[in-house]
C-alpha cells in the first residue's frame, strides 16, 4: 500500500515539473509577442505624425507638431507649445507618447460607426427575415408531406333504425 501511495507521489511530482517547465517556456513567448505587438503600434504612430497634430510627449509637454526632420537615422519633431507665448522645441519621434484627434478625425469616425453599425442593422434584419422565411417554409413542407386522414362522418341517429328495420325485415 505503501507502494501505491510513493508511486502517485511520483506521477504528481512529474506532472508539477512538467507544469513548471511549460510556464518557463510558455511565458517568454507571450512577453515578447506582447512586446512585438506594443512596439508595431508605436511604430505605426511615429510613421502617421503629421504637421499640425495635436500631441502629448512622455515628458508631459502638450503641443503642436509644426515640423518633421529626419537626420541621420532618427525622425524629429519641432513642436509648438504654449498659449499666448509660443516657444518651440525639438524632440525624438519616439518621445510622443499619445496623438489627439481633431474635430474633423472624430467626425468622420463617428459617421464610419454610424454607418457600420446600420448596415449591421440591415444585414441582422436581413438573417432574421430569412429565418423566419425558411421556417414557413419548412412548416409548409411539412404540411404537404403529412398524409390526409379522411374523416368518416358518424352516422346519424335517424340512419341508425332504419338500418335496423331493414335487416329484421330481411330475416322475416
Amino acid at each position: 500500500m505503501n507502494s501505491m501511495l510513493l508511486a502517485s507521489n511520483s506521477v504528481w511530482n512529474y506532472v508539477l515539473i512538467g507544469v513548471v517547465a511549460l510556464l518557463l517556456i510558455a511565458m517568454p513567448i507571450m512577453m515578447s509577442q506582447r512586446n512585438k505587438k506594443e512596439s508595431q503600434k508605436i511604430q505605426e504612430q511615429t510613421n502617421s505624425l503629421k504637421v499640425g497634430d495635436k500631441v502629448l510627449t512622455t515628458s508631459g509637454v502638450y503641443g503642436t507638431i509644426t515640423e518633421l526632420k529626419f537626420d541621420d537615422s532618427k525622425k524629429l519633431v519641432v513642436l509648438e507649445t504654449g498659449g499666448k507665448t509660443k516657444s518651440y522645441m525639438t524632440v525624438d519621434a519616439y518621445a510622443i507618447y499619445t496623438v489627439f484627434k481633431s474635430d474633423e478625425e472624430i467626425a468622420r469616425e463617428e459617421a464610419l460607426k454610424a454607418e457600420v453599425e446600420k448596415r449591421e442593422a440591415e444585414v441582422a434584419a436581413e438573417k432574421k427575415t430569412a429565418k423566419t422565411s425558411k421556417k414557413a417554409a419548412s412548416t409548409e413542407e411539412v404540411k404537404a408531406e403529412e398524409p390526409k386522414v379522411e374523416e368518416k362522418a358518424a352516422p346519424v341517429a335517424s340512419e341508425k333504425p332504419a338500418a335496423k328495420k331493414t335487416t329484421k325485415s330481411s330475416k322475416k
